[in-house]
């Protein structure tokens, strides 16, 4: 049964992610020219939230042009508290709404990075890097959470036009 707590941080983390959108679609030209990373999982919750969040933290202090979503193969529509609260303790929020993968989604990506196998369908021809061997974040936030980041640093050089400042 929700409580009031968790009622007003899930209040709190949609004002957060409504504000998130409004500076992102009225930024200038400069979002426009951002490559998307696409992050995903199972449902779009759990691990491809912490990624994209993560990931966005990353490409934010290093001032490269590139910005992390989060989606899912069968989606679930909330993100877990468990991953809310431990984004939080990091002073961040989920990358953004959960959201189903589309063809469209990997279509636009400079890269697709998947936690879980992803159906033909919604890949299409795209290449897709998988990440196995994480854990659950649910089930051990921190160790999910240091290996997503330690391979963030691993992935960032990789990517294209990628410019460290």
């Amino acid at each position: 049964m929700p409580t009031m707590r968790n009622l007003r941080r899930a209040a709190e983390v949609r004002l957060r992610l409504a504000a998130a959108v409004l500076v992102i679609l009225t930024t200038s030209a400069a979002a426009e020219e951002r490559k998307t990373i696409v992050f995903v999982c199972l449902h779009g919750v759990v691990n491809s939230q912490m990624a994209a969040a993560y990931f966005n933290k990353a490409a934010q202090e290093r001032g490269l042009p590139f910005a992390a979503v989060s989606r899912g193969i069968d989606l679930y529509r909330s993100v877990p508290v468990r991953i809310m609260d431990g984004l939080a303790l990091d002073g961040l929020e989920p990358a953004n709404t959960p959201q189903q993968l589309s063809a469209d989604d990997v279509a636009a990506a400079s890269q697709v990075v998947a936690f879980d196998d992803v159906p033909a369908e919604q890949r299409g021809s795209t290449e897709v890097t998988y990440w196995s061997g994480i854990p659950l974040g649910v089930d051990d936030y921190e160790a999910t959470r240091d290996e997503i980041v330690r391979r963030i640093d691993v992935l960032i050089p990789m990517l294209p036009n990628e410019r460290v400042r």
